[in-house]
């Protein structure tokens, strides 16, 4: 095998690619890259896996002899990202010996046979559809970080898609807390998928990566048990979750009696300055107190307290309750009004969280019992 290519495209094609290369393996072959170039063609195909995502792009190059090898990934990456700006001469010799030359500057990694790397999925049967990249990007933000991190936890370390009549909705819930987002597609094929969040994490930072060069929509394929995400000359293979989501629908609250309008800029920085009390203390918990027209934000710590009041406009009695203050910043750090409403019912029951207008995100929150003594 032996080509030539741009050092720049060599090195964005292996920044996507790299994504899909295992870190928890003590598997040699899924911490490399396949590299694959057929003589005559004008470009190269790399290849990454750790079984749950395999990616495949593809870079332009001149091929005189085509071929295959897999090279370590974060060498082969430390290695293109340092070397002189221009052309890169890549040729495969004796030994599974992989040259790299540039300008003035010469490298041998050592590679290993491709012939047990995991074969990326050409075709999947089963539904299509298209959404606008920027749009899938910024749900998938707003959404994954509620999902639970704990694997053994099963269903809820997945991210929930739904796709139909001419709508899209993702889902994310950890027991604590629930992320919901809807969006607006034209008519599509119907989908109802279930990613991990953290290969569903991924996509996002290909989506990123890709960049206009990808196109502007993403094109995803679902079929039993697997999903293929379509983003210009980058393809990505991922394993879908088995088993039956959680009826979110029943978890959503059906009437509240308490209603606030509040600046989320003003409260994200009142919850930030109470979790400072809180952050080494044996209390992680905030108090709210709405009291009027007043949100009364307190923390207390055997190291200090802390407390701000913030305007809000108000229906309803007054309420205490209290929150984990990082799932509280966690929402709203990723909601994009400055105006929110946030509904109660007790000191005991979930707060909704949601825009004016619309029902374009829903994030729920349990709260915590809150001591006899206050904050």
């Amino acid at each position: 095998m032996k080509f030539t290519c741009e050092k720049e495209t060599l090195n964005y094609a292996l920044n996507i690619v790299s994504k899909g290369v295992s870190s928890r393996t003590t598997l040699p072959i899924l911490k490399g890259i396949m590299i694959s170039a057929v003589q005559g063609e004008s470009q190269v195909t790399f290849y990454s896996s750790d079984l749950d995502i395999s990616i495949k792009t593809s870079t332009p190059a001149f091929v005189e002899d085509g071929g295959e090898i897999v090279v370590s990934a974060k060498l082969f990456a430390d290695i293109v990202r340092e070397m002189p700006a221009g052309q890169i001469l890549f040729e495969l010799k004796e030994g599974n010996m992989a040259f790299l030359s540039g300008k003035n500057s010469e490298f041998d990694i050592q590679g290993i046979p491709s012939d047990e790397f995991p074969r990326i999925e050409d075709k999947i049967e089963g539904s299509e559809i298209s959404i606008e990249k920027a749009t899938f990007k910024d749900m998938i933000r707003r959404t994954a970080f509620a999902a639970s991190m704990e694997e053994a936890r099963g269903i809820i370390t997945g991210v929930l898609c739904e796709i139909g009549e001419g709508a899209v909705s993702l889902v994310a819930l950890d027991g604590f807390r629930m992320a919901i987002t809807r969006g607006t597609i034209g008519a599509q094929d119907p989908m109802n998928v279930i990613i991990a969040s953290r290969i569903i994490g991924e996509i996002a930072k290909i989506i990123d990566d890709t960049g206009e060069e990808g196109g502007e929509n993403i094109e995803i394929i679902a079929g039993e048990s697997k999903a293929k995400f379509i983003m210009g000359e980058t393809e990505a293979v991922v394993r879908l979750m088995e088993g039956e989501f959680i009826k979110y629908r029943d978890i959503l609250p059906k009437e509240n009696k308490i209603k606030i309008k509040v600046s989320k800029s003003d409260l994200i920085e009142s919850v930030k300055r109470a979790q400072i009390i809180v952050r080494e203390g044996k209390n992680t918990f905030i108090k709210f107190k709405l009291e009027g027209d007043s949100l009364i934000v307190s923390s207390r710590a055997d190291e200090g307290r802390n407390k701000e009041i913030i305007f809000i406009e108000k229906e309803g009695e007054d309420l205490e309750i209290g929150f984990n203050g990082r799932f509280v910043n966690d929402v709203l750090r990723v909601i994009p009004d400055e105006k929110i409403i946030m509904e109660f019912s007790t000191s005991i029951s979930p707060c909704l969280i949601k825009p004016e207008e619309g029902d374009r995100y829903e994030y729920l929150i349990l709260p915590v019992r809150l001591s006899s003594g206050g904050v």
